[in-house]
């Protein structure tokens, strides 16, 4: 029994070693020091009930620069969506020419900004794809003609009912 146990601790200890020799896995944060890009690849898949799983990361910003991101390749027409920390998202389906996206986002707060890839019209697909990421300064040629904010929402802004809107006491009269 004592053997066995041995063994086990012995093939586990192995495993330990192996596991710890490869690469680490990053996790869905990608960071580039300003004045840098770097490349990835990714997948969009679905699931074996059929959801959408659109592939995700975080994109580390400092504020007031320019995150430039361009899918290069591409298995399907894929939509390319960037949301802010306070809100403010960023969307481009073709920019990129050949129905490849491409967003160059002037940043405005320090943080992690979402990066959501998808199919364009939102459907499940399996597709690989590789883009490429550069974080520079906001007056950067390459960022020139930056993409516009769609939409600018915050918790600040939370939504609340309009002045005009009666209120309905318990009676149920307006105030």
């Amino acid at each position: 029994m004592k053997i066995n146990r041995l063994g086990q601790l012995g093939a586990a200890a192995m495993l330990t070693t192996a596991l710890a020799s490869t690469p680490a896995f990053a996790g869905p944060k990608l960071f580039a020091y300003l004045g840098n890009s770097f490349t990835f690849n990714g997948t969009t898949e679905t699931t074996a009930n059929g959801n959408v799983d659109p592939f995700v990361v975080e994109l580390f910003s400092a504020g007031s620069e320019c995150l430039r991101i361009a899918v290069t390749a591409q298995g399907t027409d894929l939509e390319a969506t960037l949301v802010s920390p306070d809100g403010l998202t960023w969307r481009d389906d073709d920019g990129g020419g050949s129905l490849r996206p491409l967003i160059k986002a002037i940043t405005g707060v320090r943080g992690w900004y979402i990066l959501r890839l998808s199919n364009f019209a939102g459907q499940a697909v399996n597709a690989d794809f590789t883009a490429t990421v550069a974080r520079l300064s906001s007056g950067d040629a390459s960022c020139s003609g930056a993409t516009q904010p769609a939409i600018a929402f915050s918790a600040a802004q939370e939504l609340k009912p309009s002045a005009a809107a009666p209120r309905n006491p318990r009676d149920g009269a307006s105030e």
